[in-house]
C-alpha cells in the first residue's frame, strides 16, 4: 500500500506540474497576441493620424472643383461606348484631366493611386498629387483603372495602355507634350507603373513608348516575395492576406502558379533599358515594408545600371500621399527635379 500510495502521489504532482506548463505556456501565447494585438493597432492608429493631415485632400478636391467650374470635364472614358456595352466593368475607367496653366505644350504625368487592387483611392492620393504638379508646371492625369469585382487578370495594365493611348491620340486637344510622360504610381499603383515599364508586360506590349520617369511612393513591388519575419503576427497577416488580394484582383486568381506570382514582382522585370525611377518609402511601413519592396527594386535597378534615387522617409507610415508634417514632405518637388534631368 505505501508503494501504491507514493506513486499516485507521484503521478498527481506530474501531472500537476504538466498543467502548469501548459497555463503558463497558454498565458505566454496570449499575452504574446494580445501586446502584438495592441502593437498592430497603436501603428494602424498613428498611420491613419498621419496620413489624414499629410494628404491634403482639400488642395485635390479643390482643383477638381476648380477645372470643372472653368469646363473642364469631369472624366474621359477612355473606352467607347459599344466596349463598355460589351463589358460593362469598364465603365469604372476614369480618367480626371488636371491641365497646366501655360500656353505650352507641357510633359505630363499619369498618376496612378493605391488600394491594393482592391480599391482605387482617387481622391485621397490621386486628386492632391495631380493638383500639386500643376502647381508645378505639370499637366496630369489621374487614373481611376478596374479594381476589386471589376478587375480580372492584367486589367489594370489594359485600363493604362489604353489611357495612355487616349492621351497620346488627343495630345493636341489635351496640349502635353507626346514625347515626354512620367508614371506616378502609389503603393499598388506604384506595381502597376512598374509592370508598365516593362517591356515584357508594358507599354511594349501595347506598342507605346515608355515613360521617361517613374515616381514611386511606397510602391508595392515585391507582390509575392517572403513575408519578412518581423515578430508580429498581426503585421504578418496583414502582408499575407494583401498578397491573397492582389493576386485574386491583378491575376484573376489568389493563389496563382509560380511563374503568375513572379510575372507581378516588378524586380524581375528590370533590365537596362527600364525607365529611370525615383522611389520614395517610409521606413516605419508595415503594410508595404521597404526592406523587401524598395531596397529590392533599388538592388535590380542598380545591377541593371538604370538610374535611380530612393528617399528613405524617417518614422513615416503607409499612405502618406505628399507627405505633408512628416519626413516626406516635398518628394514630389524633388521627384520632377529627377524627371526633368534625366529627361534633358
Amino acid at each position: 500500500m505505501a508503494r501504491s500510495e507514493k506513486h499516485k502521489k507521484s503521478k498527481v504532482k506530474k501531472d500537476s506540474l504538466t498543467r502548469r506548463i501548459v497555463r503558463t505556456l497558454l498565458a505566454v501565447a496570449a499575452l504574446y497576441v494580445a501586446v502584438t494585438f495592441l502593437i498592430t493597432l497603436n501603428d494602424l492608429v498613428n498611420m491613419i493620424s498621419q496620413n489624414k493631415s499629410s494628404r491634403d485632400t482639400e488642395l485635390g478636391k479643390a482643383r477638381y472643383e476648380e477645372l470643372v467650374a472653368d469646363g473642364v470635364a469631369e472624366y474621359y472614358s477612355v473606352y467607347t461606348s459599344a466596349e463598355i456595352d460589351s463589358n460593362p466593368d469598364l465603365e469604372v475607367v476614369k480618367l480626371y484631366y488636371f491641365p497646366a496653366e501655360n500656353a505650352e505644350k507641357a510633359p505630363f504625368a499619369i498618376v496612378l493611386p493605391g488600394g491594393g487592387y482592391y480599391e482605387c483611392d482617387i481622391y485621397k492620393v490621386g486628386l492632391p498629387t495631380a493638383a500639386t504638379l500643376n502647381e508645378s508646371g505639370y499637366s496630369a492625369f489621374v487614373l481611376g483603372y478596374r479594381y476589386g469585382k471589376y478587375s480580372s487578370e492584367y486589367a489594370p495594365l489594359e485600363d493604362l495602355a489604353r489611357a495612355l493611348t487616349y492621351i497620346l491620340d488627343n495630345a493636341e486637344t489635351f496640349n502635353v507634350d507626346a514625347s515626354d510622360y512620367a508614371l506616378f504610381g502609389f503603393s499598388a499603383g506604384g506595381n502597376l507603373a512598374g509592370l508598365f515599364a516593362s517591356e515584357t508586360l508594358g507599354y511594349a506590349k501595347y506598342g507605346l513608348p515608355a515613360p521617361t520617369a517613374l515616381a514611386l511612393a511606397y510602391p508595392w513591388i515585391n507582390i509575392n516575395g517572403d513575408i519578412p519575419l518581423t515578430g508580429n503576427m498581426w503585421q504578418e497577416a496583414v502582408q499575407g492576406v494583401s498578397q491573397l488580394i492582389g493576386n485574386g484582383f491583378l491575376l484573376g486568381n489568389a493563389f496563382p502558379d509560380e511563374d503568375a506570382k513572379a510575372s507581378v514582382c516588378v524586380q524581375n522585370h528590370v533590365t537596362a533599358n527600364y525607365p529611370p525611377t525615383y522611389i520614395m518609402h517610409g521606413d516605419n511601413d508595415f503594410v508595404v515594408p521597404i526592406e523587401n519592396n524598395s531596397y529590392v527594386m533599388k538592388e535590380a535597378l542598380d545591377k541593371n545600371g538604370v538610374e535611380n534615387v530612393l528617399r528613405i522617409a524617417k518614422g513615416v507610415n503607409h499612405g502618406c500621399g505628399l507627405g505633408i508634417g512628416t519626413d516626406a514632405e516635398g518628394w514630389i518637388g524633388d521627384a520632377l527635379k529627377f524627371w526633368k534631368l534625366v529627361s534633358d
